[in-house]
């Protein structure tokens, strides 16, 4: 990514779920064919995989995104593999919030809770090339400084939509959440004027 992706705004803008979904829709739309069959390779493989695969295969989705907001760059269907020159630490990052996600999820609220402060773990990870526990911390402190509520109410509307997506919907909802995660991640810090120009 370009030098903009390693500084970090001093202090985070608060969240509009409303802006992020209008912004999410711009980027899905814009590139929505590479986007579509990037998420149905990430799917296939990840569960031909038994999950192996998903960590690069996402972090490579949210690389195609991120590369269009931060340096224009149109993705290319093939940009879903580039989450494999940082294989094991996107496998890390993967297996870590499954796990501790997954676990938490025994209360349901904890499950909630802990996606919504770890919902920027990948974007950080591949715009800032930080690793998993950096990621983990920088994500926490984004989410705790534009909204906690906010982000939460994001998690549940992204679940719903999981939910409500099924056959060929899930295609569709898959790509568009990684746009939507991305937005909400630009929007909070104080990036929109980039994501703006897509």
């Amino acid at each position: 990514m370009s030098s903009i992706a390693t500084t970090q705004s001093e202090a985070n803008h608060s969240l509009d779920i409303g802006l992020a979904f209008k912004r999410a829709w711009g980027l899905f739309v814009k590139d929505i064919a590479p986007l579509l069959i990037g998420a149905i390779i990430a799917g296939v493989l990840s569960v031909l995989t038994v999950g192996i695969l998903a960590g690069p295969l996402f972090a490579g989705l949210y690389g195609m995104v991120i590369g269009r907001v931060r340096d224009g760059r149109q993705p290319h269907v093939g940009d879903v593999f580039s989450g494999f020159e940082r294989f094991w630490s996107y496998f890390a990052a993967a297996f870590v919030l499954v796990v501790l996600i997954g676990l938490a999820s025994l209360t349901i609220v904890g499950g909630f809770l802990l996606a919504t402060i770890w919902l920027y773990v990948f974007p950080l990870m591949v715009d800032r090339g930080m690793g998993v526990s950096e990621a983990m911390s920088a994500s926490k402190d984004m989410v705790m400084k534009s909204g906690f509520w906010e982000h939460l109410a994001l998690v549940l509307i992204g679940f719903v939509i999981v939910v409500v997506a099924n056959g060929a919907l899930a295609i569709i909802a898959t790509p568009f959440l990684v746009a939507l995660v991305a937005a909400a991640y630009f929007l909070v810090d104080g990036s929109e004027a980039a994501l703006a120009k897509v």
